[in-house]
């Protein structure tokens, strides 16, 4: 009789400790999969006018990939900066310079679209935003203007980690007197965390 009435005290609480754990776990599987933050860089490839001055250079990339677990789609903001050098031009003195760079960095609202796959998923990415132009000259101001961007991707595990390769068409527009429409295509390996 005795063992019943310990086996009806302990049960209140083998249930609370059951309900407290099953609660701290599916909280804990829920915030895994709705949320990741990533760093990635690359090369950037100037493409249009902008290759007509400038030559390849580096990308680098802050993001937040924000989601729902079941879903395939979901949101991601970047925080993205690429720097291109200017190409060789030949002085007076026939010596070759390299007088300035050229710099771009935006902050992107993207949707993305991840493909079914076990170990290695392919994606979909396009959105826009702000992006921020400067000439690497002494006295140049920066400008701000509207773009958008489109790509695709892979993200595959690299050991306990999440990772990404992607390639992603920028488009920024600027008034003709400004330059024109700059447009490049940054390739970007990253890790999600």
């Amino acid at each position: 009789m005795k063992s019943d009435q310990i086996r009806m005290k302990r049960l209140p609480k083998i249930v609370a400790v059951s309900i407290f754990a099953s609660i701290i776990l599916s909280a804990q599987a829920a915030g895994q999969k709705t949320y990741a933050l990533g760093i990635g860089g690359g090369a950037a490839i100037p493409v249009g006018k902008l290759s007509n001055t400038q030559v390849t250079g580096f990308n680098g990339i802050i993001a937040l990939a924000l989601g729902a677990p079941d879903l395939p789609i979901g949101v991601r903001f970047d925080g993205i900066y690429n720097n291109f050098s200017r190409k060789n031009v030949i002085s007076a003195q026939g010596s070759v310079t390299n007088t300035y760079g050229f710099r771009i960095a935006g902050i992107i609202a993207n949707v993305v679209y991840a493909f079914p796959g076990t170990s290695v998923k392919s994606y979909i990415v396009g959105g826009g935003g702000l992006y921020n132009t400067k000439l690497d000259v002494a006295g140049s101001k920066s400008e701000n203007h509207a773009g958008l961007n489109a790509g695709a991707g892979l993200t595959f595990g690299l050991g306990p980690i999440a990772s990404f390769i992607e390639s992603r068409y920028h488009f920024i527009s600027r008034e003709p007197t400004k330059g024109g429409v700059i447009h490049f295509v940054p390739i970007t390996f990253g890790l999600m965390f």
